[in-house]
């Protein structure tokens, strides 16, 4: 077995408007005509205290949002918030569920970017297009869902109209940051790293500590290989904004990808005190564990990725990987490798060492069928 062949996949988070997983704070603006009882109000208030209090009180968050409801059943922010909190723990089906009843009551902006990063989790950026061309049409100078749309185009694949719309919005608003992130994003995609920089510099000159702009430089400088300098711009993100958790996980994956399991691992549970649903953290996590020497929590991480989501192809094979060089279970790593090759993609980085490693396993089991 080469050395190479014994890597397990390693993160990468490009930055883009998730302003879906975020709560900006109580506010103090309910839907027109709906009057609050002072209970459903104090229940209310209770659910937003242990929303911000972390993922360890989640479930109390949302009991107390709904005793808010039972008392209010039109009281927007607490169906809103919910659905914050199972984004945030990846329950997608019911986070689309209350964030769409939220905004039948009333089209608050929270939940407007909240469904759309569900859609975009779900693996539906048509949908989220579709979503925020609806709220657009209702709103056409809204800015806020203008930039929306194009990281949505971003996600569908459409970089060409996603660059249009950003560089609509700059000729309005000519700084407009979240514009300009995403149009350094749409030009990392493309690999034109020296263009990316000039536009999230020009981005920067006017917001200088920006955590989509500052951690989207600093993937430009990770493509070029300065991993210092990405790291440096990660840690201006995350001081900008502490809850920004993009940053954290750039941070991680330079740190696995030089063996930092430690300082890795401090950023991801970080990341999961906020998300603890997030499988790009839970991922990571799963590296960092193993890299210190912890097989079974390994396991137990990518095991929680995939019940989030079966077809996370880097899960499979990291436990394809851990099956076959250390639990010495050939059968699941060979289940665990043709997944990978099933949802990977024939592009994938991997897919000639799980090629290479599921024919050594069908020479081990004694079968003559090769990889496809």
């Amino acid at each position: 077995m080469t050395p190479g062949s014994r890597k397990m996949v390693v993160l990468a988070i490009l930055a883009l408007a998730e302003v879906g997983c975020r709560r900006n704070g109580p506010t103090g603006a309910r839907a027109p005509t709906t009057a609050v009882p002072v209970g459903a109000r104090t229940k209310f208030d209770e659910g937003v205290a242990h929303l911000e209090a972390g993922a360890a009180q989640y479930d109390a968050a949302i009991a107390a949002f709904r005793a808010a409801i039972a008392l209010e059943p039109e009281l927007w922010e607490a169906w809103l918030d919910i659905g914050i909190v199972e984004l945030r723990r990846a329950r997608l089906g019911e986070a689309a569920r209350t964030l769409e009843r939220s905004l039948e009551i009333y089209a608050s902006p929270e939940a407007l970017d909240a469904l759309g990063a569900v859609y975009l989790r779900q693996g539906k950026p048509g949908r989220a297009v579709a979503l925020y061309e609806r709220a657009l049409a209702k709103q056409p100078g809204d800015v806020r869902i203008r930039n929306a749309l194009a990281a949505a185009l971003r996600h569908a694949d459409r970089l060409d109209d996603a660059e249009a719309e950003c560089r609509a919005i700059l000729g309005e608003h000519a700084f407009d940051p979240s514009a300009y992130a995403t149009l350094g994003a749409i030009m990392i995609d493309r690999g034109q790293l020296d263009l990316a920089e000039l536009l999230l510099g020009k981005g920067l000159a006017r917001h200088p500590d920006h955590p989509l702009l500052v951690t989207n430089l600093g993937l430009v400088a990770l493509r070029r290989g300065d991993d210092q300098t990405a790291l440096a711009l990660f840690d201006r993100a995350g001081a900008a904004d502490p809850s920004f958790v993009t940053g954290r996980l750039n941070k991680a994956a330079v740190f696995l990808g030089a063996g930092d399991h430690k300082r890795a691992r401090t950023e991801l549970e970080a990341v999961l005190a906020i998300e603890p649903g997030s499988t790009e953290a839970l991922l990571g996590l799963g590296i960092a564990v193993r890299l210190g020497g912890d097989v079974l929590a390994a396991r137990a991480s990518w095991e929680r990725v995939l019940a989030i989501d079966p077809d996370h192809a880097a899960a499979h094979f990291n436990l394809g990987v851990l099956d076959m060089d250390y639990a010495e279970k050939p059968a699941d790593a060979r289940k665990h490798l043709e997944r990978y090759l099933q949802t990977a993609g024939g592009d994938a980085a991997h897919v000639a060492v799980a090629k290479e490693r599921l024919a050594l396993l069908d020479a081990l089991l004694g079968k003559g069928a090769p990889a496809k």
